[in-house]
C-alpha cells in the first residue's frame, strides 16, 4: 500500500512540474487543420522549435518545457504571425486568422495580457504612422501636408499612450521590460556624447540578459540609428558599443554580432573593420563571434588569403598559390545548407561568366561524408573543382579561413589578395563581372 502511495505521489509531482512549465493553449478562429511554425525569436532571427498542426476548430497546444524565458513568434502559413512572451506561466488565447494581432485576446498569462494591451490597440495606429511617415517626407506645402502632419501626431500620441498604460499595468515583468524598449527615444543627438550616454542609462539600461530571447534590444539599436543620417551610422555604433562594453557582456556580445551583421549587410566592410578591431577583444569567446572578428579583420579584402592544399573528390591536389587562373573564387558550402542548394546550382550554370573572367573556382565542402558530396556533385552536374578534409568545422582551411557560415566566398588574385568577399550570389556575380573589365 505504501509503495502504491509512494508511486502515485511521485505521477502527481512530475504532473504538477510539467504544469509549472507553461503550456500555451491556443484557438485561431477561421484556420482548421493548419500549421503553425514556433520559432524563438532572437532580434530578426527567427529559429523554428516546433511545427504544430491546428484541430479542425482551429485550436493547438504547446509544450514550454525545457525553454528559456522570452518572446516566441508563432507563424501561420498565410505568413502572418503573433508573438507570445513566455516566463513560467499558462497561456490561454484566442484570436482570428485574418488579423492575428489585432483580434488577439489573452484569457489566462498576466504578461501577454500586458503585452497585448499595447499591441492589439495600436496595430492599426502602426499602420497609419508608417503611410503618413512616408507621406509626409515627399508632399509639398500645403493645407494637405498640415492635415497628414496632424493626423501623424494624433497616432503617435495614441502608440505612446497605449504603450505607457502597458508597461504601467504591472513593474517588473518580463513584458514591461521588454515594452521599455519600444518608447520613442527623446534624446538630441548633437549634445556631448556623456549627456547622451547618461540619457541612456537612466532610460535604457540595456542590462537584463532574458531580453536576449527577443527583439527589444534589436529594435532599440535600429530606433537609435535612425536618429542619425547613414554616413553618421559608424560614429552612432560606437557610442552604443562604448555604453555597452562596461556592463553586460551577453548583451555586449548579442548587440555587437546584430551590427556586424547590420554592416555586413551594408556591405561596409571599413566600419566591420573598424568595429572588430576596437571592440573585437570586447566579446564573448561563446559561440562564432570571434570567429566573425576574425574574418573582419584578418581575412578583410585587402589581406593576404591563407595558402592551402587539398585533395578534390576525384583525387586531384589542388593548391591555391598554384592556381593557373587570374583570379580563385575560394568557396566554403555543404551539402545540408539551404542557401548553398540554391546558390551553387546557380553558380554551376554561369560558369561561362567565371571564364571569361579568369575565374577559377575550388568548392570546400564543411561535409563530413564523402559520399554525401559525391552524390550531390552528381546529381547536380557541378563541373568545377570540388575538395573537402572531411574534418566539417574542425578542418584546417575551414579554420584557416574564418568560416562561420555557409556559403563563404572569398575572390583571391594571383598575389593572394582578398580582393571580394561577396555574401549573396548576386554579390558574387557583379563582383566577377567587375573582374571582366578590370
Amino acid at each position: 500500500m505504501k509503495k502504491t502511495f509512494f508511486i502515485s505521489l511521485i505521477f502527481m509531482l512530475l504532473a504538477q512540474l510539467l504544469m509549472s512549465q507553461g503550456v500555451l493553449n491556443g484557438k485561431i478562429v477561421g484556420y482548421s487543420f493548419g500549421r503553425l511554425y514556433v520559432c524563438e525569436q532572437f532580434g530578426d532571427e527567427s529559429k523554428v522549435v516546433a511545427t504544430l498542426t491546428t484541430s479542425a476548430n482551429g485550436e493547438f497546444m504547446f509544450n514550454f518545457a525545457g525553454k528559456e524565458v522570452g518572446l516566441y513568434r508563432i507563424h501561420a502559413d498565410n505568413k502572418d504571425y503573433f508573438d507570445v512572451i513566455y516566463n513560467g506561466e499558462d497561456i490561454r488565447l484566442e484570436t482570428n486568422i485574418h488579423n492575428m494581432k489585432s483580434s488577439m485576446k489573452i484569457i489566462e498569462s498576466v504578461e501577454n495580457q500586458q503585452l497585448y494591451a499595447y499591441v492589439a490597440p495600436t496595430e492599426l495606429s502602426e499602420y497609419k504612422i508608417g503611410i503618413l511617415g512616408e507621406l509626409v517626407k515627399i508632399y509639398p506645402d500645403g493645407k494637405f501636408l498640415t492635415a497628414a502632419e496632424k493626423e501623424l501626431a494624433k497616432e503617435r500620441g495614441i502608440k505612446s499612450d497605449c504603450l505607457a498604460k502597458a508597461i504601467r499595468m504591472k513593474n517588473g515583468t518580463f513584458a514591461s521590460r521588454y515594452l521599455s524598449y519600444f518608447r520613442e527615444i527623446n534624446m538630441n543627438i548633437s549634445e556631448p556624447v556623456d549627456r547622451k550616454m547618461a540619457y541612456l542609462a537612466r532610460n535604457f539600461p540595456m542590462d537584463d540578459p532574458d531580453l536576449i530571447n527577443s527583439n527589444a534590444y534589436h529594435h532599440f539599436v535600429v530606433s537609435y540609428l535612425k536618429k542619425y543620417e547613414p554616413s553618421e551610422y559608424l560614429n552612432a555604433a560606437h557610442e552604443i558599443l562604448d555604453y555597452l562594453k562596461t556592463g553586460n557582456q551577453e548583451v555586449f556580445s548579442c548587440i555587437f554580432d546584430y551590427m556586424l551583421t547590420g554592416f555586413e549587410v551594408m556591405e561596409r566592410y571599413d566600419y566591420l573593420y573598424e568595429l572588430s578591431t576596437v571592440y573585437g577583444n570586447s566579446c564573448s569567446a561563446e559561440g562564432n563571434l570571434k570567429t566573425r572578428v576574425k574574418s573582419y579583420t584578418d581575412l578583410r579584402i585587402g589581406a593576404k588569403a591563407p595558402d592551402f592544399e587539398i585533395e578534390t573528390i576525384e583525387g586531384e591536389d589542388v593548391v591555391l598559390s598554384q592556381m593557373k587562373s587570374k583570379y580563385t573564387l575560394v568557396l566554403f558550402w555543404a551539402t545540408w545548407c539551404e542557401n548553398c542548394k540554391e546558390e551553387i546550382p546557380r553558380i554551376n550554370e554561369a560558369i561561362s561568366l567565371f571564364k571569361r573572367a579568369d575565374v577559377d573556382i575550388v568548392a570546400i565542402s564543411i561535409d563530413e561524408d564523402e559520399s554525401e558530396i559525391k552524390k550531390y556533385v552528381k546529381d547536380n552536374g557541378i563541373s568545377f573543382k570540388v575538395a573537402s578534409d572531411l574534418l566539417g568545422w574542425e578542418g584546417r582551411v575551414v579554420t584557416d579561413y574564418a568560416v562561420y557560415a555557409t556559403p563563404s566566398m572569398f575572390i583571391v588574385d594571383r598575389n593572394m589578395n582578398i580582393v571580394a568577399k561577396p555574401i549573396t550570389g548576386e554579390q558574387l556575380f557583379n563582383a566577377v563581372e567587375s573582374l571582366i573589365n578590370f
